[in-house]
Parts: structure tokens; sequence; C-alpha cells
């Protein structure tokens, strides 16, 4: 059921104040009108309150269509369905989406002058994720389906950079989509074709296009889609029977088995390798210096609807990669606090303080217990506090403050002195 929300009323009516405040004038003048004649003889005071009553439905008419096609314009046509955007604002909202990627592009490492590419523009992306690169995170964000999608291999030939054709087709005829990961569900498989399948034929072709390999690593996740710490649990679709790509107890955020002997392939038949980190999240990225050939790495963050422009610009010179990473990037994230207080633990003995909710998103009731992390080293990670209760317990001189979290539910417990 529709629910009207008493601020939006009002931010309605002070938007059409002046209008209604000039109907309103114009209606008590015609009343003062009507009552002024009231003395006149019958014939005229007909005719007097005749005019005046049409001078109040004109102003109505004139005031009614000021209103919609005025401050009302927007929101009418929105609900009925004919909401439009100019191709103005769409242009500047395209421009503006990849000034923010140029700005957010990150250059992590260059060798023997690598970067940028001037010269020899043949250029071989391997890397299924180059296919079907992280545009954004999850939770609220989406893009339009109305709205061209520059896509991160658009990108790159719009930048004058010549691609191998037959790597691309190579990898969308082993996928040609991403496997969902969203708040609604999530399967964290990350396709890509193990290195024998990697024909000698195909490694020979790319190796007679361009002496320049660029690899791309792509990692999604955010609002509702917590990144696994243990992939085993979650879940994935090895990319082989004959292995795993990732054993118990590795996490999302460091390379798969099939990553590393992608990487070990091409770094045995290219000298000169870029390596692109598509992702929002910060990555163990060790690996780029464990391989002399990796001369050059850049993080591309989730791009947007056009930011992926901006990504052959910086890589072709024509923009500078001027931003700084937010984070730091650890080489071993198990070793860090941040990690070893994250995530949804469950324990045997809570029932007491089960509750009943609707579940985001719908009206559906379900009886959830809280799940909570001792933190350490006073190192908070979560999500936004939604509601914060405090229970004091006397025999017991501690204080326990209870955070129930949008994604995390949290019982801290922080001892009282006396």
């Amino acid at each position: 059921m529709l629910k009207i929300n008493m601020d939006d009323v009002i931010n309605v009516l002070n938007s059409c104040k002046p209008y209604l405040i000039g109907f309103g004038v114009v209606l008590v003048l015609a009343i003062i009108v009507i009552v002024a004649c009231m003395k006149l003889e019958k014939a005229k005071k007909k005719f007097i309150r005749g005019e005046a009553g049409i001078a109040i439905l004109l102003a109505l008419v004139i005031v009614v269509n000021m209103i919609c096609f005025g401050p009302m314009y927007s929101m009418i046509s929105l609900a009925t369905g004919n909401g439009t955007i100019t191709e103005e604002t769409s242009d500047a909202a395209t421009e503006l989406c990849t000034e923010i990627a140029e700005e957010g592009i990150v250059l992590l490492k260059n060798e023997n002058n690598l970067l940028p590419v001037t010269e020899n523009k043949n250029l071989n992306v391997f890397g299924w994720a180059s296919t079907n690169p992280c545009y954004g995170g999850t939770g609220s964000g989406s893009l339009s389906d109305a709205y061209e999608t520059k896509t991160l291999l658009q990108g790159l030939t719009d930048a004058g950079f010549e691609l191998n054709d037959e790597l691309s087709d190579f990898y969308t005829t082993f996928r040609s989509d991403r496997p969902e990961v969203g708040m609604w569900a999530q399967d964290w498989t990350l396709p890509e074709p193990t290195a024998d399948s990697y024909s000698d034929e195909l490694l020979k072709s790319a190796k007679d296009f361009s002496d320049t390999a660029m690899v791309v690593i792509t990692r999604v996740g955010g609002e509702g889609a917590d990144l696994p710490v243990d992939v085993s649990q979650v879940t994935y679709t090895d990319n082989s029977s004959d292995y795993k790509d990732f054993g118990d107890g590795e996490h999302y955020l460091q390379l798969s088995q099939t990553e590393k002997d992608m990487l070990d392939l091409v770094c045995s038949n290219f000298d000169d390798v870029i390596v692109v980190y598509n992702g929002a999240n910060a990555m163990e990225l060790g690996f780029i210096n464990d391989y002399e050939q990796i001369k050059s790495a850049v993080w591309c963050p989730g791009t947007g609807q056009s930011g992926f422009t901006a990504l052959g610009e910086v890589l072709s010179g024509n923009v500078n990669p001027s931003a700084k990473t937010s984070d730091t990037f650890v080489y071993d994230l198990d070793n860090t606090p941040t990690s070893n207080n994250f995530g949804v633990f469950n324990y045997d003995n809570m029932d007491e303080f089960a509750y009943t909710a609707k579940t985001f998103g719908s009206d559906e009731e379900v009886t959830t217990l809280p799940s909570f992390v001792n933190y350490v080293e006073g190192i908070y990670v979560g999500s936004l506090i939604q509601r914060l209760s405090r229970k004091w317990d006397k025999s017991q001189r501690q204080m326990e403050s209870f955070l129930l979290m949008s994604q995390l539910q949290i019982l801290v417990i922080l001892p009282v002195r006396t």
C-alpha cells in the first residue's frame, strides 16, 4: 500500500505557494466585488457577480496550468510515464561519469615507462573479466539499460588501441554473462578459461599481433553482498574438475588458481605485461611484484555507465592517472585485525534475544537470532548503525551494547570502570 510522507506533501505545497497565493488574492478581490455590488440594481448585480465568477474560474484554470507546467511538471510527467531526459542532460551525465573515472584511476606500478602506450597500440587483452568487467557495486546503485554502457574493450578502442579480437571471442565463447552478485542472490564464481584451453595457435597469433599483453582481474561485491572470507563456504563453481580455484579458508580478494595459471601463461609468453585490477575493494596485489614481466599495474574501480572511456585515455597517455589509494593494499589480508573482526558469527545460546522482523524489500516476517563479533584491538568493521540499546547489569558491572546493523548484528561487551 502506498504511504504518504507528510514532509513530501509540505514540500510540494511550498513549491506551489506563490501560485496559490496569487489565486487567493484573485478570490478575495472577487468576493469583495460580489459583496460590494449587493446594493446595486438586480441587472447590474447579476452581471457583476457573473463576471466575478468568470474571473475566479479563469484564475483557477490559469493557476492550475501554471502549477502543472511549473513546479509539478516533473512529478506529473514521471507519474504518468512520460518523463524524459534531454540529450543535453544525458551528455552532461556521461561527461561527469567519465571525469569521475579519470580522477579515480590509480597507477600502482610503472617500470621501464611501459605506460603510457603511445607507439605500437596493438594490445592483447587477457582475462575473461575483460569481456565482463565490474561497472559498480551492489545495493542501491545500478546501470540503466536505456542508455549505452561503455565496455572496457570499447574504452580501449575509443582511445586508439587495436585489440586482438581472437582473444575476446575466446572469452565470450567460454561464457557470455557474469554470475549474479547482488543483494538478493550471490554466485561468487569467477569464470576463467583454464590455462590448457589456450591453444598453441591462439598464443602464437597473440604474439604475432603484439608484444604487449594486458591482464584484467575483476572483483564484485558491496552492500548486501559482503565479499567471502572463505570462498569454500559460499556458492562457487570451479573452472576445472582437476583442482579447486580456492582452498579451504582462502578468501575472495586473492587470486584464484585459474587466475594464477593464466598469469603464468601470459608472463611466460610476453615480456611486457600490464595488469588492470577492476574492483572497489583493496585486493591482495603482491603478485604484481612476483613476475618481472609485469611492469605496470593500474587500479580501475567500477566505472559506471561511461567511465571505461577513462581507462583507455589513461593507458594511452591522454589523461594523467592522478588518483591515490584510499586504503592500504596489504600483502596478506588474513594478518589484519579487520579481516579477523569481520563476518556473521552465530552462537547457540542466543535464543532469549530472538526477534521477528520483516525482511528487507518484502512483507515476509522471519524470526532470527542476533549474530555478533567480539571486537579485537578496538577496530570496528560493519555497516550503518540502525539502533543502539543499552542494558546495565550491576552484578557483572558491564555495559552491553547491542548494535543492530543493516548487515551485521553485533554484541559488544565493554568493561566499565568502578
